[in-house]
């Protein structure tokens, strides 16, 4: 009895993270899904937060591509490509400073990419219809020429499809909110003497919002 009770309580200690399931127990396989505006407005929103000013920004120019699979999650790959050109931070002369050689430099390095390796530390859940997953993404992120290994938290929405959904977009539809933080000096970006940590963070904090289907 007390060798029972001994594993009741090792069961009930383990992580719900470790213990759910990595799937929603939907029929179907593997998929791939396209990023379309149809299902939801993709854009990827940064926020510089420093000691002289804030700055806040969006951009819309983003493609890409993910095989997913319902019932194994973990197995999720893709790419994301973010045009630097379509970030914008609502005062122009800001946005070429932004493009210039002295920062993202757009004309040698047109684009921003992640491509996604795995999925871990899942939870999934249900609200409403919908099916939900809570975890972490790992990949590599592309900026400025540089590469490097992210771990972004990420919230999944997975949509079967339904007379409903189809108002939007056919198949399956998925929705992918991520949100990391990118050191600029880590990505070579030196930007102009004595802006960096007074006008612009050391620091940027990324939200993307990626919506598909499939």
């Amino acid at each position: 009895m007390r060798n029972i009770l001994v594993a009741m309580a090792l069961i009930s200690a383990t992580p719900v993270w470790l213990s759910a399931a990595t799937g929603f127990g939907i029929a179907g396989g593997q998929k791939q899904y396209t990023l379309n505006n149809s299902v939801g407005k993709n854009t990827l929103e940064f926020l510089s937060e420093a000691p002289m000013e804030n700055i806040n920004g969006t951009a819309d120019g983003i493609t890409g591509t993910f095989k997913l699979d319902p019932n194994n999650l973990e197995s999720t790959t893709g790419t994301i490509t973010v045009q630097v050109r379509s970030m914008k931070t609502a005062i122009a002369k800001r946005d070429d400073h932004m493009y210039s050689d002295q920062w993202l430099g757009a004309d040698k390095y047109p684009t921003i990419t992640f491509t996604l390796a795995s999925l871990k530390q899942l939870y999934v859940s249900k609200e409403g219809n919908n099916h939900v997953a809570t975890g972490q993404a790992t990949g590599t992120f592309n900026l400025h020429g540089v590469s490097k290994t992210i771990t972004a938290n990420v919230k999944i929405v997975f949509i079967p499809e339904s007379a409903e959904s189809k108002k939007r977009a056919s198949g399956n539809l998925v929705s992918v909110t991520a949100t990391f933080d990118v050191p600029l000096a880590e990505y070579a970006i030196k930007g102009k003497e004595g802006v960096v940590g007074k006008s612009v963070g050391n620091t940027i904090a990324i939200t993307a919002k990626l919506f598909a289907n499939g």
